[in-house]
């Protein structure tokens, strides 16, 4: 003897298949709107990082680091004259 349980939970599974149970066609549309979505949310976070580096590029004082740069060249410089110099005198003496 079946139990009334039995034959309600038979059922409830049944109507939940047939819930889930679609087309082709619209399995393929579900899939181009989620490839879609990624999509799109992906160039909206390239398109942030575009513009975080964007910002930080325009912030940059090129001049400045020029300068610094060559002051440190000089710098280079007069320490490998100073270095020669040096090594020069030891060779010497």
């Amino acid at each position: 003897m079946k139990r009334p349980g039995i034959i309600a939970r038979q059922t409830a599974a049944r109507l939940k298949g047939e819930q889930y149970a679609v087309d082709d066609s619209v399995r393929a549309a579900r899939g181009a709107a989620l490839s879609l979505f990624d999509l799109r949310h992906r160039k909206a976070a390239a398109d942030q990082r575009v513009e975080v580096a964007r910002d930080r590029l325009e912030s940059v004082d090129v001049f400045a680091l020029r300068a610094e740069l060559e002051a440190a060249l000089a710098e280079q410089a007069s320490i490998d004259q100073q270095l020669a110099a040096l090594a020069t005198d030891q060779m010497a003496g």
